[in-house]
C-alpha cells in the first residue's frame, strides 16, 4: 500500500509526464507543420519558374517582325527573314506594299531580360539553406541550386542524377505545369538544417522524458523504502516502550527475591536470581537498541576483542541457545579500538551468531569461528564463519533485502537492521564474503578506526 505523501509525489509526477508528453507531441506536429510550409514555399518557386518560362521562351525563340513602308502596320513572322524587305499585300491599305523586315527583340533586350530573370531566380534560391533541382519532365536534371546546367561532363551528370534520387526519397517532387496544364518538369528540394535539428527535438525530449520519469521512479522508491524503515524504526521504539513496564516489574520482583534470599540458605535460588538479574539486564539491553532505532547513536571508543569476547560468552553460557554439539571459538588477533555504540554493535554481532548457529543448528559437531583483525588500512574486521548449510546461490542478493527470509516465522530484518547499523551509524560495512551450499558461509564487519571515524564525523 503506498503512503498518502507517497501518492501525492506519485500524482505530481504522473502530471509533470503527462506536461512533458504532451510538449512532445506539439514538438513533434511541430516538425509536421514545418514540412507542410517548406513544401509550399517550394511550390511557389515551382510556380513562379513554370509562369517564367513563357515570357523566357517569347524572348529566346527566334522570330521577326515586318513593317508596312506605308502605313505602318507591324505584322510578326514566325521564321527569321533573311532579307532586308518584302513586297506583300497590306490589309490597312488595301495593295501591295513594301514591307521593311526588323527584328522582334533586339540581342541587347534579349540577353538583359534573360539574364535579369535569371538573376532574380538565382537570388531566390540562394535564400535557401538546403538543395533544390530542376528537372526536365524524364527528371534529367537542368538547374541546380538555380545554376543552369547546359552541358556537363557525364561524371557530374552522374552526380546530379544520384542528387535527384536522394531527393526523391526525401520529400516528393513538385510538378512545375505550364500555361495548358502540361508538365514542364519538376522541382525536387530537400530539408534545412532548422528542420535537420527539429526532427530531432522529438527523440530529445523522449529521452529527457525517461530519465525524468527514472528519476521519479528512483526518487518514489527511495521514499517509499525510507518510509518502509521508518515505519519499522516507530514499530521498533513502540516496542521497547511497551517492554520498559514489564522489565521494571521484573526488576522489582528480582528485588524482593534477592531480599528473601538473603533470609534464607538455599543456593539454588540465589543462582537462578542471579541468572534471572542477568536475563532482565540484557532484556532490558534489548529494549534499549530497539529504543534508539531510527536517530543517531552516540559513539565511543571500545575494544573491537572486548566486544567479540563479551558476546561469545554470553550465548556459551547459555547452552539452550546452541543445539547440538556446537563449539564457538573466537581468533583475536586485532589490536585497533574502533569507534561505536556498544548496545547496537552488540546486536550486530548475536545476529550474525544466531543465524550461524541456525546454519548449524543440523550438524554434530559443528563449529562457529569469531575472529578479529586489523587490515592495511587500519580498520577492524570481525569475521562470523561458520561450517553449516550455507546460502543457496539465488539467495546470496537478497539476504540482505528487509522481508526476505528462509526460516519459518522470521522477519527478515536482522541482516537488514543489522547492515544499516554498521554502514549508516558506524560508518562501517557488512557483507558476506563466501557461501557455498553445504559448506558454510563467512560473514564479515568492517569497521574504521577511531580515530578516522571522529574526524568523518
Amino acid at each position: 500500500m503506498i503512503p498518502g505523501s507517497s501518492r501525492y509525489r506519485l500524482l505530481f509526477g504522473l502530471l509533470l509526464l503527462g506536461l512533458a508528453l504532451a510538449f512532445v507531441i506539439y514538438t513533434h506536429s511541430l516538425v509536421g507543420r514545418l514540412r507542410e510550409n517548406a513544401r509550399r514555399a517550394n511550390e511557389t518557386i515551382a510556380w513562379f519558374w513554370a509562369s517564367a518560362q513563357v515570357p523566357l521562351t517569347e524572348v529566346i525563340r527566334d522570330r521577326s517582325r515586318i513593317v508596312c513602308s506605308e502605313c505602318g502596320k507591324v505584322r510578326d513572322v514566325e521564321a527569321v527573314m533573311e532579307e532586308d524587305s518584302i513586297f506583300s499585300y497590306c490589309q490597312e491599305c488595301g495593295r501591295s506594299t513594301w514591307w521593311f523586315v526588323v527584328s522582334r527583340w533586339s540581342e541587347q533586350e534579349q540577353s538583359a531580360m534573360l539574364n535579369r530573370t535569371r538573376a532574380l531566380f538565382r537570388n531566390l534560391i540562394a535564400r535557401l539553406d538546403y538543395t533544390t533541382v530542376m528537372t526536365d519532365s524524364r527528371m534529367q536534371p537542368q538547374i541546380v541550386n538555380g545554376m543552369v546546367i547546359d552541358s556537363c561532363p557525364p561524371e557530374s551528370l552522374r552526380k546530379y542524377t544520384d542528387i535527384v534520387g536522394r531527393l526523391r526519397q526525401i520529400n516528393p517532387p513538385i510538378p512545375m505545369t505550364g500555361m495548358e496544364g502540361d508538365t514542364l518538369g519538376w522541382l525536387l528540394y530537400g530539408s534545412g538544417a532548422l528542420e535537420s535539428e527539429l526532427r530531432l527535438v522529438p527523440y530529445l525530449e523522449l529521452g529527457i522524458l525517461g530519465l525524468l520519469g527514472l528519476f521519479f521512479f528512483l526518487l518514489l522508491r527511495t521514499e517509499l523504502k525510507r518510509e518502509k524503515v521508518m515505519a519499522w524504526a516507530g514499530f521498533a521504539k513502540e516496542t521497547a516502550h511497551q517492554l520498559s513496564t514489564p522489565i521494571s516489574s521484573l526488576m522489582g520482583w528480582l528485588e524482593l527475591l534477592r531480599e528473601s534470599r538473603s533470609n534464607s540458605e538455599d543456593s539454588e535460588t540465589g543462582e537462578a536470581v542471579e541468572a534471572m538479574q542477568a536475563d532482565v539486564e540484557r532484556l532490558s539491553r534489548i529494549a534499549d537498541r530497539y529504543g534508539q532505532m531510527g536517530k543517531r547513536p552516540r559513539l565511543e571508543p571500545e575494544d573491537a576483542n572486548r566486544m567479540v569476547s563479551s558476546t561469545v560468552e554470553y550465548f556459551r553460557q547459555r547452552p539452550g541457545l546452541m543445539e547440538g554439539a556446537v563449539s564457538i571459538e573466537t581468533d583475536l588477533e586485532s589490536r585497533g579500538t574502533v569507534l561505536a555504540n556498544r548496545v547496537l554493535l552488540d546486536w550486530v554481532l548475536e545476529n550474525l551468531i544466531k543465524n550461524s548457529l541456525a546454519a548449524v543448528a543440523d550438524g554434530q559437531g559443528s563449529r562457529i569461528t569469531v575472529a578479529t583483525a586489523d587490515t592495511d588500512d587500519g580498520s577492524v574486521s570481525i569475521t562470523v564463519e561458520d561450517d553449516g548449510k550455507g546460502i543457496p546461490y539465488a539467495n546470496q542478493d537478497r539476504i540482505f533485502s528487509a522481508g526476505f527470509t528462509t526460516r519459518r516465522g522470521g522477519w527478515g530484518l536482522g541482516l537488514t537492521l543489522s547492515r544499516r547499523i554498521v554502514e549508516e551509524y558506524h560508518g562501517g560495512r557488512l557483507r558476506l564474503v563466501a557461501s557455498h551450499p553445504g559448506q558454510g558461509s563467512v560473514f564479515e564487519v568492517l569497521l574504521p578506526p577511531d580515530g578516522e571515524e571522529e574526524e568523518e564525523q
